[in-house]
């Protein structure tokens, strides 16, 4: 009798495994974004890549006044001095397109080093820890 549940929920586990790979990219596909600060050059580093090696058609990345754009590439990085600043990244593939607005706060009130994350939408700041990953959404 346990097998039979046990056959059941491999069937089940393939329906869904199937359908998730006709109609949305695997997991894998998906650009992800590590936010980190060096203390020692006091920069932050914003770097983009897929989970697995995926080429991308397009990264771009804007953070405040500056913009860096790649096609077909793995991955792409920009560094930063500033201590605040709006962060948009736009990735491609294929026809797809990830996206990511926000705004980085390094330091809190008192001058102590957090990393605080806004996005594009909320009402409230998250405080984060270094290196943080963010996993981007796909763009409708």
């Amino acid at each position: 009798m346990p097998y039979k549940y046990l056959s059941l929920g491999v069937v089940f586990f393939l329906f869904i495994l199937t359908g998730c790979t006709e109609n949305q990219p695997p997991l894998s596909g998906i650009p992800t974004i590590l936010i980190d600060y060096i203390e020692e050059t006091e920069e932050t580093k914003i770097f983009i890549r897929g989970i697995d090696d995926r080429l991308f058609s397009n990264i771009t990345i804007r953070i405040k006044d500056e913009s860096l754009e790649e096609n077909y590439t793995y991955e792409s990085h920009m560094s930063t001095s500033l201590e605040a600043f709006l962060l948009h990244v736009s990735v491609w593939d294929k026809q797809k397109e990830y996206e990511y607005k926000g705004t980085i706060r390094l330091f809190d009130d008192d001058g102590e080093m957090k990393m605080y994350i806004k996005k594009s939408g909320d009402n409230h700041e998250v405080e984060k820890t270094f290196p943080h990953k963010i996993i981007m959404e796909r763009k409708e």
